[in-house]
């Protein structure tokens, strides 16, 4: 998903850009959809590591600042749509008439 975004933003350069491309690739991916230990350590890498961010975009041929910001953007967006959801599970399991078989009382109660 994210490889192809990022490897053809530009399919010029060294062997060493396009290597650090596809590290910088795969953190998305696992910041997106890894596990919840892998996804929190890449996020931790994408969003609160200057030095290194700084150096593996440097090595990539990617500006830093821009992929930051764009990254913020994508978070802040991502935080709200699971807010609506949340709110909306919640009204969900509030009504009665969305309750379970298991919820039921039993018969002659």
């Amino acid at each position: 998903m994210f490889k192809n975004a990022i490897v053809n933003h530009r399919e010029q350069g060294t062997a060493e850009e396009k290597l650090w491309r596809a590290v910088i690739a795969k953190t998305l991916e696992e910041w997106v959809r890894g596990p919840l230990r892998y996804s929190r350590i890449a996020e931790e890498f994408l969003f609160d590591n200057d030095r290194d961010f700084r150096a593996v975009c440097s090595s990539a041929g990617m500006d830093p600042s821009h992929l930051r910001n764009r990254l913020k953007s994508i978070r802040e967006r991502g935080i709200q749509k699971e807010a609506f959801q949340f709110r909306t599970r919640v009204q969900k399991k509030s009504s009665p008439q969305h309750r379970g078989l298991f919820s039921q009382q039993p018969l002659g109660v």
